[in-house]
């Protein structure tokens, strides 16, 4: 009986140790489930990344417990930037120590890809635009003929006739002067109507003006200076007497012409020749209509043309009359008729 007894015992025993064990095994995988709501999960430590400025984490839940986190940019930027940009997405799990895993990290460019691909095709398309309106604009240019009346030597009585020609045709010129006396109401004119006031002289004296280099720009600066008193204008276009290519020249000082046309770029001038001479200069109020068969004459085939006439009284009065005549031809041959600039089409001799 005794012995019925203890195995009882022991087996109770046996049962109440297998429900201690059983409990405790049970607490201790309560504290490992993966459902826990004490396991958590930092994006930021778990990565490590450090987003740049603009850029944000966006947490998105999904199946089975996997966090999804996205990398995107921050909601305050602009619909273009935002279009453009790439979006990373990173799916975390947790490990059943409660850490957290990198699963899979994904780029996603086709947002990227398509906004790339539009902002090329309308950038290219921008640039060919411009490139062909510049080309466009330069091809005209080039195509475009240009005329420059010019007249040397003034002013003079003739001057005021000249200067309403040209405004009754709306037609810009350019008058090479040199000094004449009590005629400072002239050149401020030959300004004020908006034609270029070019240098020529400030004696036309050969001699004295081609007697050394000194000479020649002593001679121009007292020109420069006179006209800058009385027009305000700082003109640095000039026309050689005689022209560049004189060799009248060579009788004052030898081979004068080489050294001066080097120098007077050297000293920021701009000197212009002539390709269409009126021959005004080759006597005294020469019959207009020999001035104007000239001038058809010289154009030819020129793009650019520089008309030679004078501006000096009494003896030049047909130059006055064929003027007219003159521009009305020039035109109808389709040249614009402009002024010369420091920016002008420079015709030389040589």
């Amino acid at each position: 009986m005794k012995k019925n007894k203890s195995k009882g015992y022991e087996y109770t025993l046996v049962m109440v140790m297998f429900v201690v064990i059983f409990g405790c095994f049970a607490a201790a995988l309560s504290t490992i489930n993966p459902r826990s709501e004490k396991a958590s999960v930092n994006p930021v430590s778990a990565f490590d990344i450090n987003l740049e400025d603009g850029y944000e984490f966006v947490e998105a839940d999904g199946k089975n417990g996997i966090k999804y986190y996205f990398i995107t940019k921050s909601s305050h930027t602009d619909n273009d930037a935002a279009s453009s940009s790439s979006t990373a997405a990173v799916t975390t799990t947790e490990d059943s120590t409660g850490s957290t895993n990198e699963t899979s990290v994904k780029k996603s460019t086709k947002s990227t890809t398509k906004s790339s691909t539009k902002t090329s095709t309308k950038v290219s398309t921008k640039s060919e635009t411009a490139t062909t309106t510049t080309a466009t604009k330069a091809e005209q240019k080039d195509s475009q003929k240009v005329a420059y009346l010019t007249f040397d030597d003034g002013p003079s009585e003739n001057t005021e006739k000249i200067l309403d020609i040209l405004d009754r045709y709306n037609v810009k010129a350019t008058f090479f002067v040199i000094y004449h006396k009590n005629m400072e109401s002239k050149y401020k004119e030959i300004a004020d109507r908006g034609h270029t006031v070019a240098l020529h002289s400030y004696t036309h004296n050969y001699k004295k003006v081609y007697a050394s280099e000194k000479a020649f720009f002593d001679d121009l600066s007292k020109i420069h200076d006179y006209v800058y008193s009385v027009t305000g204008v700082d003109s640095k276009i000039i026309r050689f007497p005689g022209g560049s290519s004189n060799t009248i020249s060579n009788k004052y000082c030898k081979g004068i012409m080489k050294n001066l046309k080097k120098d007077v770029l050297e000293r920021g001038y701009i000197y212009h020749d002539w390709n269409v001479d009126s021959t005004d200069a080759k006597g005294n109020n020469r019959d207009p209509e020999v001035l104007l068969n000239n001038v058809k004459s010289g154009l030819g085939s020129k793009k650019n043309v520089n008309i030679l006439m004078h501006d000096t009284g009494k003896s030049k009065q047909t130059t006055v009359q064929a003027l007219p005549s003159i521009i009305e031809y020039v035109r109808s041959q389709g040249y614009e008729m402009e002024r010369i600039t420091e920016d002008s089409k420079v015709i030389k001799h040589g």
